[in-house]
């Protein structure tokens, strides 16, 4: 595919492969592909990109324990992504994994242009390491705790409450020293770049609190196996955040492609710093531009606690998926999507939200699509003449108020709602789109058109009239619902294709 500096790119972050994928990877999919598919829906240039990172001593690990070969255990596991997105009808444009070839030879090049330009240095490294978060943390970052299961006195880093342990050894390092005073004054000066704006205001506190040390770029091969090496030094792999950002230029054809479209990065909060601090340093070394925005979300949780086994409180997506179909999750998800707080999963709300659906716009259809009307005669009537002109005929001026209320605001949805979705604000979007059903189904409970049947006894101007305003509603009603299932595509494609489908609605 062909990339311009106009191409709308949407990315999620690539996915860690040590375990198999949840709602939160879920989540992340669907708000990214709802993006993808408005912006398509409105003929923009679109590219998305999702995938797996695959390298790290949290996989090494994980294959260790499993009894196989990394490359196979990755395999494995990023087909279980591949599959998640499949079930859940996201249209991504490439999959990238961080094994895939011409990955590695991104990481190189970018290595080193890096370090030709003079930001990579080699060096003694003593500090507490994380090998679940794959970083290491200094004094002021970490804290003492107990081991739930053994009682023992540990240090666990204050950000993730993960274990670490004290660590020497011979590293690569990235000067992100001299590059702090840089990111700071561009992220100042474009006060859109992170959002929301809670999560700018921890990036701009974290950059002007406390200088930043040098960062560790790579890990001794005689620890770290499974990973890039460093070009010319088989000792050391590349550290597995600097080889899994690159991904997001890898997809774009770099280093061979022209153009480079600025991609809009969708991230959890857990992993901000690694986009907003290291990844612009990175590419502040490296001479390229920067990422158009950095979207932050929160994580689910389930009856306001995190997610975990041992406590019985995990909400599988591929079960979720399979018993309730992909579309009531993906719209129970961006109904309830609020990216600077934590939602809450919770099964009652989502049979709730799909009976509303189901309330509000399939028993409209159902209303409107009644053998009491003549749907051809409405539809008809409508496509000779304007609106406006037979709403004129009707000697009813309320009527004709709440006929071109609706109009008006239907006609205005698709605009109203596009700064919501392109922004992930896609709980103001469905809310908007929900907001139209009790109005449309308003039309039917006040003026009755199922009581404007035609009497032996009416004259033809009684009977002109009462036609005219049963055509009325009923075109309103279906030419509204034909929007709003247009508008609802890129939340719930099934959904809208069955329901549109019924309307025999025109794919094109």
């Amino acid at each position: 595919m062909k990339l311009s500096l106009k191409t709308v790119y949407t990315t999620t972050p690539i996915f860690y492969v040590n375990a198999k994928p949840h709602l939160g990877h879920f989540y992340t999919m669907t708000l990214a592909d709802v993006r993808n598919r408005w912006c398509k829906f409105n003929n923009r240039d679109t590219f998305f990109t999702t995938g797996t990172d695959e390298h790290g001593l949290k996989v090494q690990n994980a294959a260790e324990k499993a009894g196989i070969e990394p490359k196979l255990f990755c395999d494995g596991l990023a087909d279980k992504f591949k599959e998640l997105a499949k079930l859940g009808d996201i249209k991504y444009d490439r999959f990238i994994r961080t094994t895939d070839v011409d990955h590695y030879a991104a990481v190189n090049h970018f290595w080193n242009t890096v370090n030709d330009n003079g930001y990579i240095y080699k060096g003694q490294h003593s500090g507490w390491y994380s090998v679940s978060d794959e970083t290491f943390y200094t004094e002021s970052d970490i804290v003492e705790s107990n081991d739930e299961k053994t009682g023992k006195k540990i240090m666990i880093a204050k950000e993730t409450m993960n274990e670490v342990i004290f660590q020497t050894e011979e590293n690569y390092f990235f000067k992100l020293s001299k590059l702090q005073k840089n990111i700071l004054d561009y992220i100042k000066s474009n006060p859109k770049f992170i959002k929301p704006q809670k999560y700018y205001d921890f990036i701009i506190h974290e950059l002007e609190s406390r200088e930043l040390p040098d960062l560790s770029v790579s890990r001794p091969s005689s620890r770290l196996q499974w990973g890039i090496p460093v070009p010319n030094d088989d000792n050391q792999k590349i550290y597995v955040w600097f080889d899994a950002l690159v991904n997001y230029l890898t997809s774009e054809g770099y280093p061979n492609a022209k153009e480079f479209p600025k991609p809009t990065h969708l991230v959890g909060k857990d992993i901000i710093k690694f986009h907003c601090i290291y990844w612009p340093a990175f590419l502040m070394a490296a001479n390229i531009q920067l990422p158009e925005q950095v979207f932050v979300h929160g994580h689910w949780l389930m009856g306001g606690r995190k997610m975990s086994k041992s406590r019985g409180n995990v909400a599988d997506p591929i079960e979720i998926s399979n018993y309730y179909g992909s579309d009531s999750l993906r719209l129970f998800m961006m109904r309830y999507s609020v990216l600077d707080t934590d939602g809450d999963y919770n099964e009652k709300t989502l049979n709730a939200l799909r009976s509303e659906f189901i309330d509000k716009f399939c028993n409209l259809m159902i209303r409107s699509l009644s053998k009491n009307f003549s749907i051809e005669r409405a539809l008809g009537r409508l496509q000779s003449n304007k609106l406006e002109t037979l709403l004129n005929e009707v000697n009813d001026e309320e009527f004709k108020n709440s006929i071109l209320s609706v109009q008006l605001q239907i006609n205005n949805l698709k605009n109203d709602i596009d700064d919501d979705i392109t922004n992930f604000d896609m709980y103001k979007a469905t809310h908007k789109l929900f907001s139209m059903g009790p109005q449309i189904n308003s039309l039917f409970d006040i003026y009755e058109p199922w009581k404007l049947k035609v009497k032996q006894d009416d004259d033809e101007m009684t009977k002109h009239n009462k036609q005219l305003k049963q055509d009325i509603i009923i075109f309103t009603a279906l030419d509204s619902l034909r929007v709003l299932l247009l508008l609802f595509q890129s939340i719930i494609p099934q959904y809208s294709k069955m329901l549109l489908d019924r309307l025999n609605i025109d794919s094109k």
